[in-house]
């Protein structure tokens, strides 16, 4: 490969990166904001659980609801230049997408006769509205229109900020507020999108051929994907549940508040995969594979643990003012679930990317199966002994599983090697878990936090440090 293309693929790989960033860490700062606001006027953690266990609920479902067109509208789309077959491929998801709600409506419909819930109702229009939200964020991805893309979430969470300030401290509605806040937001950015884009106007009648020809090559890719996500949310969404059922709903809050926070670290993992995904999609066939798929790993998961520590730290250093007094118990589990996360991550979003660039799906199955099923097991069985300590020991094995059967299973794809800068850092990882969970003195803590932090730049793979010192030397 010339100097010159790997130039422009490093270029792109950035301004793409750049791009992503502002919408989600736009989106991740004013919903970072909003915990104390939650945290203080949901005074009772019980109920914030409620909140928090309906969200993960609706979650878990939205691959179900959407059939996991998301992803389906964003893979057609990107690599598509014909605007008829673009058409088509947007009829046929929103025809499905459209059938599928209504059944799912009228499902819950039939339930609500039997199962008496407060927010049932508030619990579908969120699952609704979630579902045509996220479908038509993605076909904004898959039409290369990016800005929108990210203007669509900064708008979302401002929406979201603005409407949960009224509903929730002005009006004193509880968590409704909440429901209605998120239900509202995403309804509001339907229609932006439809204003933006017109994504309605490609909408077109579908002939018997069509639906052979586009639906069953989308559903092919798509279906694989639904249990899939359904497994892998198992894995993340569970906890919760072992948590209310098996420990308290008192902890089910104190636990949501705290894990709420590992959005920062959601956050690089989210513009991280964004970013990989159209950059895997494009390089997948290129000669030099290996190599560049190899940098990428090392220094993604370099600058993860980095952040883990800079976050776990400054987090335990200020989490007396960021929650409300009910909450405080959760900051002894921030460490432990940061990186148990940074696992997550790492099986997920860079291993999966190997499979959907070959367009073959249905092969990230088995291991996410048996991901769900050591998460389900070892909760049954920590839980109730360790309480919270179970949830996340639980979460930590089924992702250690999952990464290293993802590991040997994409080598069909491509082959990573594994850098001594990246061993190191993980070495430093686990020390800085270690020091985290001993009740040292504050001034312990900030020793502490320095020397892992200087330890960690040494550690700093070559490459990236003449990147950021190239960076560096252009602003001055």
């Amino acid at each position: 490969m010339s100097v010159i293309k790997a130039n422009n693929r490093k270029i792109k790989f950035v301004k793409d990166f750049g791009t992503y960033s502002i919408g989600v860490l736009g989106t991740r700062v004013i919903t970072f904001l909003m915990i104390p606001l939650y945290t203080y006027f949901v005074e009772n953690p019980s109920n914030y659980g409620v909140w928090d266990l309906c969200l993960q609920a609706t979650i878990f479902l939205l691959p179900l609801s959407t059939l996991q067109m998301r992803e389906a509208a964003f893979r057609f789309l990107f690599e598509e230049n014909d605007v008829d077959k673009k058409k088509r491929i947007i009829s046929f998801i929103f025809s499905t997408l459209t059938i599928n709600l209504s059944v799912i409506t009228l499902s819950v419909l039939l339930l609500s006769i039997f199962w008496h819930f407060q927010y049932i109702w508030l619990t579908l229009l969120l699952l609704l509205s979630s579902s045509f939200h996220d479908v038509m964020c993605q076909i904004a991805r898959g039409l290369n229109r990016n800005d929108v893309y990210v203007s669509c979430n900064l708008i979302n969470a401002a929406l979201v900020a603005f409407l949960s300030i009224v509903f929730v401290a002005f009006l004193k509605m509880d968590i409704s507020g909440i429901f209605l806040a998120n239900i509202i937001s995403r309804i509001m950015i339907c229609m932006y999108l439809q204003i933006r884009l017109h994504i309605l106007s490609y909408i077109s009648s579908l002939n018997n051929g069509c639906w052979k020809d586009i639906g069953k090559e989308i559903l092919h890719y798509s279906i694989p994907l639904i249990p899939m996500s359904m497994c892998w949310l198992v894995t993340t969404v569970s906890d919760r549940f072992f948590i209310k059922f098996l420990v308290s709903s008192e902890m089910t809050g104190v636990y949501a508040a705290a894990i709420r926070y590992t959005m920062i670290l959601q956050s690089l993992a989210l513009i991280f995969y964004q970013t990989w995904q159209e950059t895997a999609i494009k390089e997948y066939n290129t000669p030099d594979k290996n190599q560049f798929f190899s940098k990428i790993f090392n220094y993604y998961v370099y600058v993860l643990g980095l952040l883990l520590i800079v976050y776990s730290y400054t987090l335990k250093f200020f989490y007396p003012w960021l929650v409300g007094p009910n909450y405080q118990e959760g900051a002894q589990y921030l460490f432990m679930m940061g990186g148990v996360f940074l696992l997550g991550a790492v099986s997920s979003s860079f291993f999966d990317l190997g499979y959907q660039c070959a367009k073959e799906t249905k092969r990230a199955l088995p291991a996410i199966i048996l991901a769900a099923v050591i998460n389900v097991c070892s909760n049954l069985l920590a839980t109730p002994r360790l309480g919270v300590n179970g949830v996340i020991l639980s979460n930590f094995f089924s992702y250690l599983a999952l990464g290293i059967y993802r590991y040997i299973d994409t080598k069909r794809y491509f082959r990573l090697t594994i850098s001594s800068n990246l061993i190191i850092m993980v070495v430093i990882v686990i020390s800085g878990l270690i020091l985290y969970s001993v009740n040292f003195s504050f001034a312990y803590d900030v020793l502490i936090f320095i020397v892992l932090l200087f330890l960690s730049i040494l550690a700093m793979p070559k490459g990236l440090k003449s990147q950021i010192s190239i960076l560096l030397h252009k602003r001055k």
